[in-house]
């Protein structure tokens, strides 16, 4: 069985090595797949690596404070996750808990790399190995064998990234403030319009949407000005940049998905429950 293991970054690289590296000698029938070049480059997928997506029955994506809102980590998972039925997506958390994560990659269950959560991982992808799976009892013991070179290994590659980089401040600080201020607005428009009777769902949408928008217009701007650029595949000639009349609307462009569906859930909502924003917000 394939599994695409996918990085971004240089702390997510080091550790995506350790992983391929590692798991065959668990799995002996796994075969990982790792691209050492750096794909952060900005250039259009090889048809190698797109080989390997289609092929794979499991991704591996090793998420990092560095990477949360990489666009080619979120193509690569939207890809492998096009097979729905078939295919596993497996995002591990490199030095954050699931608090840490937004946007699409909430979708997928994740893993801490710690060893309970990570043993079930590795299970995970064993009885997905349906032609070759382990016994349980053979798979413990494996495990148990040689989890602790891998543990000792990414702790040291994390402690170094963290000894290097300065200056993170707290990952979570302005999504807070954000959904602070949409607090504060959806009481104002309750108080002032005698209320949606708190709409909790719609409270969600448009959290999704403000952190869509500030992944596309602020963390992630100057990628998305260059795909604007690329009109080949980012909108077609009659499209928008809310329609863009493309067949895949995440082409090389992870997150552009995230916005445009959480915009049109947000509208649809306003629309199903007739809501009035003027009287609302005004």
């Amino acid at each position: 069985m394939k599994v695409f293991i996918s990085w971004s970054g240089d702390t997510s690289k080091k550790v995506a090595e350790a992983i391929r590296e590692w798991l065959p000698t668990v799995l002996q029938t796994v075969k990982p797949y790792f691209t050492p070049s750096d794909i952060e480059k900005g250039t259009r997928w090889s048809s190698d690596i797109a080989g390997e997506l289609d092929d794979s029955m499991a991704g591996i994506f090793c998420v990092t404070k560095e990477n949360l809102t990489s666009p080619w980590l979120m193509f690569e998972a939207g890809a492998i996750s096009k097979k729905v039925e078939q295919s596993l997506v497996c995002p591990i958390l490199i030095g954050l808990d699931n608090s840490d994560i937004a946007g699409p990659l909430t979708q997928f269950q994740t893993t801490l790399f710690e060893k309970a959560d990570f043993k079930g991982l590795v299970s995970t992808l064993n009885k997905a190995n349906k032609h070759n799976v382990l016994e349980e009892n053979v798979l413990h013991k494996v495990f148990d064998q040689f989890w602790p070179e891998l543990e000792d290994k990414v702790k040291r590659i994390i402690e170094s990234s963290r000894t290097k980089s300065t200056g993170m401040g707290d990952l979570r600080s302005d999504r807070e403030l954000i959904e602070e201020i949409l607090d504060l607005s959806r009481a104002l428009a309750i108080q002032k319009s005698g209320g949606f009777k708190a709409h909790t769902e719609l409270n969600q949408l448009i959290s999704n949407f403000i952190s869509a928008f500030d992944l596309i217009f602020n963390i992630d701007w100057e990628y998305t000005k260059l795909c604007l650029e690329d009109t080949e595949f980012s909108i077609s000639t009659n499209g928008t940049f809310i329609n863009p009349g493309v067949g895949d609307e995440g082409n090389n462009w992870g997150n552009r998905p995230f916005l445009l569906n959480s915009f049109r859930e947000l509208v649809a909502y306003i629309e199903k429950h007739n809501i009035d924003i003027k009287t609302s917000v005004g």
